[in-house]
């Protein structure tokens, strides 16, 4: 994860753009949260606590977003089919997706002071932190799993650069459906991904589709073998029509009580 976010000044300075000030601080909180893929995972608690809002005004500010075009719903499932928290995804052409290169001429046609400035070392644009996002992993692994200690840190951070965001976030996610909170079973989950070569969001969620499509049909063919054949069917209903016929016959063909109670005085 970048150490700051680039917004551009007409982005910044448009009052037009959003219909309020919250809308606006939600669209730049999504790109600060986003990946390199342009995937952001953040929970509408985590959004309102940053605004500062209420989780209601944070999701109609996401659905506003999402009807104006600027950003993409993901929906996410566990392993079991279940829906988990959404993803969201900065569209290409929405306002400030590219970022305001430092350096380059601002808007307002004025070269930044920095540019300018003789015999001051500029920053290297090479520098990355070495764990890009690690902050979100250890916020959504503290929030679903538990206390990340530092062997856990460096195993997530060490993860992160052999795979993707959306591989752990996934992990996580289905170590939560399971309701198991261990590392060792995420890092299960993360090796299968990894030799599976599913490392981004969109891959993920094509294989996950296919595997509950899998096993619907496996549930279907068991139903299917589990069921009779229809002749079976039929003849256990010509049986129990027999077997009620020859009861009735039977009651038809025994005395009554006041038969029996004449047959006996008879006898008498």
């Amino acid at each position: 994860m970048q150490p700051y976010l680039r917004v551009e000044h007409q982005l910044l300075r448009d009052g037009a753009a959003f219909s309020s000030v919250h809308e606006k601080m939600v669209y730049l909180l999504l790109q600060s949260y986003a990946g390199r893929d342009g995937l952001a995972f953040p929970s509408h608690q985590t959004l309102a606590d940053a605004v500062p809002c209420g989780k209601t005004t944070v999701k109609n500010c996401l659905q506003t977003l999402v009807e104006k075009g600027w950003i993409e719903k993901v929906e996410r499932f566990d392993r079991h089919g279940g829906q988990t928290s959404n993803g969201y995804r900065i569209r290409a052409g929405s306002p400030g997706a590219s970022g305001q290169v430092p350096g380059h001429e601002t808007t307002s046609g004025e070269t930044p002071v920095a540019s300018k400035e003789k015999g001051v070392k500029k920053p290297s644009l090479k520098k990355e932190p070495p764990s890009p996002g690690v902050k979100e992993i250890i916020t959504h692994f503290e929030r679903e799993i538990g206390r990340v200690t530092p062997s856990i840190r460096r195993q997530l951070e060490r993860l992160l650069k052999e795979t993707s965001p959306a591989v752990l976030h996934h992990a996580i996610e289905q170590a939560t459906a399971a309701n198991i909170r261990n590392f060792n079973y995420i890092q299960v989950i993360i090796d299968s991904l990894k030799q599976r070569n599913l490392l981004t969001q969109e891959q993920i969620d094509r294989h996950e589709q296919h595997r509950r499509a899998s096993s619907r049909k496996r549930t279907s063919r068991r139903t299917d073998r589990g069921r009779l054949p229809d002749w079976v069917e039929r003849e256990r209903r010509q049986q129990q029509q027999a077997e009620a016929e020859q009861k009735q016959r039977f009651e038809e063909t025994v005395p009554d009580q006041g038969e029996l109670a004449l047959l006996l005085a008879e006898l008498i």
